[in-house]
């Protein structure tokens, strides 16, 4: 009787070896044969499911946003839009972990990648693109206004997410992730008073 796979099982056995891989070497130690072994895989049955590198690294990239999505996603459900259960949102996206600071190293390196692969470069923007969004949502629940004042501090919101998650990954050893909290709270209840 042949194996039954269990192909989710499989891709979540995958997406961690793979974080794993670029997070411990890089992206470039990613290849089919580094990720089987850090997987405890066979090369052959990885390649049924990714047949390239490539495959694999675009994998690699919308494995990071499914994960940071599902968290969103989870505290959302939860309905908060005050300013506390808002920065607990905002603070879903940045790294405040280790498991979250992994995830963002990762997510660093493939975005570099992107600069001269189209594949993951058209990722990066649908991702980029999604946060924008998300902090407009998050600005229209605090302090709902003019689309044009909306726009400007979203822009304004993101920027600041991407500057601490930038700020973790270059500088993990002086990150302090309580300051970085409390700066995103600061910054939602300036937007809520109106001050931007």
């Amino acid at each position: 009787m042949p194996k039954v796979v269990d192909h989710d099982e499989r891709r979540v056995r995958i997406a961690h070896a793979l974080l794993d891989v670029v997070r411990r070497d890089g992206v470039g130690a990613v290849s089919v044969r580094s990720v089987a072994a850090a997987a405890d895989l066979s090369t052959g049955s990885l390649r049924n499911t990714f047949p390239s590198r490539a495959g694999l690294v675009g994998f690699a990239m919308t494995a990071v946003a499914e994960r940071v999505t599902a968290r969103v996603e989870a505290r959302a459900a939860q309905g908060a839009t005050d300013v506390e259960g808002l920065t607990d949102l905002c603070c879903e996206v940045l790294p405040l972990d280790a498991e979250r600071l992994a995830e963002a190293e990762v997510w660093m390196e493939l975005v570099v990648l992107g600069r001269t692969d189209a594949a993951l470069r058209e990722r990066s923007v649908a991702t980029h693109e999604a946060l924008g969004r998300f902090c407009a949502g998050v600005v229209t629940h605090l302090r709902p206004g003019p689309v044009r004042d909306v726009a400007s501090d979203a822009a304004g919101l993101h920027a600041m997410l991407d500057g601490l998650a930038l700020h973790a990954v270059l500088h993990p050893d002086r990150f302090d992730t309580g300051r970085a909290r409390e700066a995103v709270r600061d910054h939602l209840a300036a937007l809520a008073r109106g001050r931007g």
